[in-house]
C-alpha cells in the first residue's frame, strides 16, 4: 500500500516542520523588503503569533527588543509563578498571593529552597520577573534581557531568549524577523552579520521561528562572496525567494485597466521600490481606477473605502508600519450620537489617519463635521492626519513620508 505523505504548503511551512524536529533554521527572506515583511506577517497570522521586528544586528539588541514584545503578549510575572509552582511543586493561586507579600530578602531565601540550578537561565529569568514584583514595579525588558546575558561572551546574548522561552508556551512566543536597513551601505556583510546572530538564537531555541530579510543585492553578495561558507550554506538552505509586481507590470495593468491619465512616476516608484505585493498592486489599481475613470457607484459610496483599503495594505509592507494600524477601528469616545471610528488607526502611537473623499468631505457640513472629530481626536490624545482619498495614487510619496513622520514623532524606533 502507498502512503501519501502530505508536504508543507510554503517554505515557511517546510521551515516550521524543521524547527518542530528540532533542527535549526533561519528563513532567510531574499527580495525587496517591503515583500519579506509582509510575507511573514501573513504566515505569522496564519499561525495566530504576534512578529517581532527588528532592524538591529547587535545581539543584546535583538534581545532586549525580543524579550519587549514578548512581555507585551502575557503578564511576565504569571509566567514566572507558574514555572515557579511547577518546580517547587506548589499550588499556583496560593504561591502567587504569598510571592506577592514577599520581601526580597524573603525571596532570596525561599530561591534557595528550590530544587534547581539558581543560575540555570529559566530559574534567573523567573527570579528576576519575580524580584520587580515584590518591589512593586514591572520587569523592564532592556534590564531583563541584559541581566540574563550579563554572564554571557560578548557577541551571544542568547540566554533571555532559552530563559523566556521556556517561561512562555510557544504559541506565545513573538516570531523573529531581522529586516535590513534601507541604505544598507554593505548589503552582503550586513546579511552574513543578521544570519550568523540569528544562527546562535536558533541553535539556542531551535523551535523558534526566526527569519531576516534581505535585498537580492545582499543574498548574492553573500553567496558569491563566500560561496562554500557556513553562513552561505545557511542562506542557502533558509531562502525564500520573493518576486513582487514589477513596474513593467503595474503599467501595463494599470493600461489594461483603462486608468488614464496614469499615476505620477513618483506614486509608481514608490510602490515598486520596497517590492509590490500581487494584493497591494490590485488595491492599487482600484483605487487608481475610482480616481480616474469613477463610476456611478463610486459616487454614491464616496468610493473612499477603496483607497483605505489600498493605503492600510501599503502600510503594511513598510518595516516602519507592518502591524502599527488597523482599518475601520472603534475609538473610546462618541462622535454625536455614535461611537467614533477612525478609518485607520495606529492605538500604541494613538496617531489616526482619515482617508476623505473629495467630492463628500469638501461640502461645508461635512467640513464643519470633521473639524469637531478632529478636535474629539486631540482632546483624547489622537494625532489625526487626514488625506483626500484621490491624493493616496496622485501624491503617494508625500502621504507615506507624512506618516512615518508622525510614527516617528509618536514612538520610539524600534531597534
Amino acid at each position: 500500500m502507498t502512503v501519501s505523505v502530505r508536504r508543507p504548503q510554503t517554505p515557511f511551512d517546510w521551515h516550521q516542520v524543521r524547527r518542530g524536529q528540532g533542527v535549526p533554521t533561519v528563513g532567510v527572506l531574499a527580495g525587496p523588503i517591503g515583500l519579506g515583511v509582509r510575507a511573514w506577517r501573513r504566515w505569522a497570522e496564519t499561525q495566530g503569533r504576534t512578529v517581532c521586528l527588528l532592524t538591529e544586528t547587535d545581539p543584546r539588541s535583538l534581545a532586549s527588543g525580543w524579550v519587549r514584545d514578548l512581555l507585551d503578549v502575557a503578564d511576565p510575572s504569571a509566567q514566572a509563578v507558574r514555572w515557579l509552582a511547577t518546580t517547587a511543586g506548589r499550588e499556583e493561586r496560593q504561591l502567587d498571593e504569598e510571592v506577592r507579600r514577599m520581601t526580597r530578602y524573603d525571596l532570596d531565601q525561599f530561591w534557595r529552597t528550590l530544587p534547581t540550578d539558581p543560575a540555570a537561565p529559566t530559574a534567573r529569568a523567573a527570579y528576576l520577573i519575580l524580584a520587580s514584583v515584590v518591589i512593586g514595579v514591572r520587569a523592564d525588558p532592556v534590564r531583563l534581557a541584559l541581566d540574563l546575558a550579563a554572564d554571557e561572551p560578548a557577541g551571544l546574548a542568547v540566554r533571555a531568549f532559552s530563559g523566556l522561552a521556556s517561561l512562555y508556551p510557544p504559541p506565545l512566543w513573538p516570531l523573529l524577523l531581522l529586516v535590513q536597513p534601507p541604505a544598507t551601505p554593505d548589503p552582503a556583510a550586513w546579511a552574513a552579520t543578521a544570519i550568523r546572530c540569528l544562527e546562535r538564537i536558533a541553535a539556542e531555541v531551535p523551535q523558534l521561528p526566526i527569519a531576516v530579510a534581505i535585498t537580492w543585492e545582499g543574498y548574492d553578495g553573500l553567496i558569491n562572496a563566500r560561496p562554500n561558507s557556513r553562513i552561505a550554506a545557511l542562506a542557502r538552505e533558509g531562502l525564500v525567494e520573493l518576486r513582487g509586481v514589477s513596474r513593467n507590470q503595474l503599467e501595463e495593468r494599470l493600461r489594461a485597466t483603462g486608468v488614464e491619465p496614469p499615476p505620477p512616476p513618483a506614486t509608481v516608484n514608490r510602490l515598486t521600490a520596497v517590492g509590490l505585493a500581487e494584493e497591494v498592486a490590485e488595491a492599487f489599481i482600484e483605487a487608481a481606477r475610482a480616481v480616474r475613470n469613477p463610476t456611478p457607484a463610486d459616487a454614491m459610496s464616496d468610493f473612499r473605502s477603496v483607497h483605505e483599503r489600498f493605503l492600510y495594505e501599503q502600510l503594511e509592507s513598510l518595516p516602519e508600519t507592518a502591524g502599527l494600524f488597523r482599518p475601520n477601528r472603534p475609538l473610546p469616545f462618541r462622535h454625536g450620537s455614535q461611537t467614533a471610528e477612525a478609518d485607520l488607526l495606529a492605538e500604541r502611537p494613538k496617531l489616526v489617519v482619515e482617508v476623505d473623499g473629495g467630492h463628500y468631505h469638501l461640502n461645508q457640513d461635512q467640513y464643519r463635521r470633521d473639524r469637531r472629530k478632529d478636535w474629539l481626536y486631540q482632546r483624547h490624545g489622537y494625532l489625526v492626519l487626514r488625506f483626500l482619498a484621490e491624493d493616496v495614487v496622485n501624491d503617494l510619496e508625500v502621504i507615506l513620508t507624512t506618516i512615518l513622520d508622525a510614527v516617528a514623532l509618536r514612538l520610539p524606533p524600534k531597534r
